[in-house]
């Protein structure tokens, strides 16, 4: 046991300490950070327009209320690329030192570049040139990461290599930046409209289709997967258990993966569809409630099981905090880092869970989740209703109940040694 513990420390804490600090995984995960109350505030008018009640929905469309309470979401959620896209070249470029303003405008207008542009007739046989919703929002996802991050690179080059306006001293500071990105600006934008026009010459007309039909539909089924479900949620506990923070680390990898799944059920369900995807972002939040290893019920086993004053004491201080799935208290208070005696249960208590949701919304039990972007500490229950309704609620209710039994035997291990650690501590006083 010894030695594969030396092993896994040996050959995966350099991996995730080096995903965790990738640049580029970094700007990206710090960029849906950035929008993350963009997306809340459209997700929540969504609830709202569309909450399951047969006479508060016909109420609004009667009095027209409706229209205009999907306006929020139709404006933050189905754009999400554009804000996604400004917001990870700021990061990237304010990361790196430079201007992250005129960073976040570069690779806007370079992601506006290489959509494409629809040409309408109208009745009146007046052509209309407009820029269309379907590549703004998660379907132009990994469009939108990929120019954020290139675009960003492009001009911290063209900065480094001094390709700037240098204005004379006395200049207001405002005037100096905006002059200084101009050339970096032009040379990034004029570079994705070549791109634009050589794949506008193609079978596929535009980036957008190539990106989303061999790379991000084939990534993203990947991640969404049964097998990606697995993989993630067992990386990320292993890295907790050797001290790194595997929600950080792995998160990093796979909420761009994820997340995009989650706001296409969303959009589907606006439109009056039925969501598909079962592995999201939303998936993992609402059946992997209390954070890493689900310690809620280690907490609460801990109030009301526990001989040990110090697992009595700790459960108290780390139960409120882990209901809103802060888990830090009793993860690193019990500790389960390196902790052999809990490790089967930290792992098995969300892997569980999660195998028994999944199979239960494959065959139609539980419903498919919507993808509302709630915040992410949103208590289990309320979380769960509102993601799916009741039968979701009741389920999490489940998994309290069976992540209890999963972690008892092993705590009453675990409890038992600190009795006998504390009986010895007062016997030496």
């Amino acid at each position: 046991m010894q030695k594969f513990m030396d092993i896994l420390e040996s050959k995966l804490m350099p991996i995730g300490i080096k995903l965790g600090n990738n640049r580029y995984l970094k700007a990206i995960n710090k960029s849906f950070m950035i929008i993350l109350p963009l997306t809340i505030f459209g997700s929540m008018f969504t609830l709202v327009s569309s909450f399951p009640v047969t006479a508060w929905t016909d109420w609004l469309a009667e009095t027209g209320l409706a229209t205009w309470l999907a306006l929020p979401s139709k404006l933050t959620i189905d754009l999400i690329s554009l804000y996604t896209v400004v917001a990870l070249g700021y990061a990237f470029t304010k990361e790196e030192g430079y201007n992250g303003f005129a960073g976040g405008l570069t690779a806007l207008v370079s992601f506006i570049i290489v959509t494409p542009l629809l040409q309408i007739t109208t009745n009146q046989d007046v052509v209309v040139t407009a820029l269309g919703f379907d590549w703004l929002g998660a379907r132009g996802l990994f469009v939108a990461m990929i120019v954020g991050c290139v675009s960003s690179l492009l001009f911290i080059f063209f900065n480094k290599k001094g390709l700037t306006i240098k204005m004379p001293e006395g200049v207001p500071p405002m005037v100096t930046e905006s002059f200084s990105s101009l050339i970096p600006m032009f040379l990034v934008g004029t570079i994705f409209l070549v791109i634009a026009y050589l794949f506008s010459l193609t079978s596929y007309g535009s980036l957008h289709s190539l990106i989303y039909t061999f790379v991000a539909t084939p990534l993203q089924m990947v991640g969404g997967s049964f097998a990606g479900m697995i993989i993630f949620t067992l990386a990320l506990h292993v890295l907790w258990f050797f001290g790194l923070h595997g929600g950080n680390i792995i998160n990093s990898i796979s909420n761009p993966l994820l997340l995009p799944l989650a706001l296409e059920n969303l959009a589907v369900y606006q439109a009056g569809g039925t969501p598909q995807y079962i592995y999201t972002t939303a998936f993992k939040n609402t059946y992997q409630f209390g954070g890493a290893g689900m310690t809620i019920s280690l907490c609460v086993l801990m109030i009301f099981i526990a001989k040990s004053e110090r697992f009595k004491a700790l459960g108290k201080l780390a139960l409120p905090a882990n209901i809103f799935y802060i888990n830090e208290p009793v993860t690193f208070g019990t500790p389960l880092v390196l902790n052999t005696t809990l490790i089967i249960p930290f792992v098995l208590a969300p892997l569980i869970t999660q195998i028994i949701a999944y199979g239960l919304t494959v065959i139609g039990v539980l419903p498919v989740l919507i993808g509302y972007q709630i915040p992410w500490t949103m208590p289990p229950i309320i979380s769960g209703f509102i993601q799916g309704g009741w039968r979701v609620a009741v389920y999490q209710v489940f998994s309290l109940v069976l992540t209890f039994a999963i972690y008892y035997p092993f705590f009453k291990v675990a409890d038992k040694q600190a009795c006998l650690e504390e009986d010895a501590i007062k016997a030496e006083e």
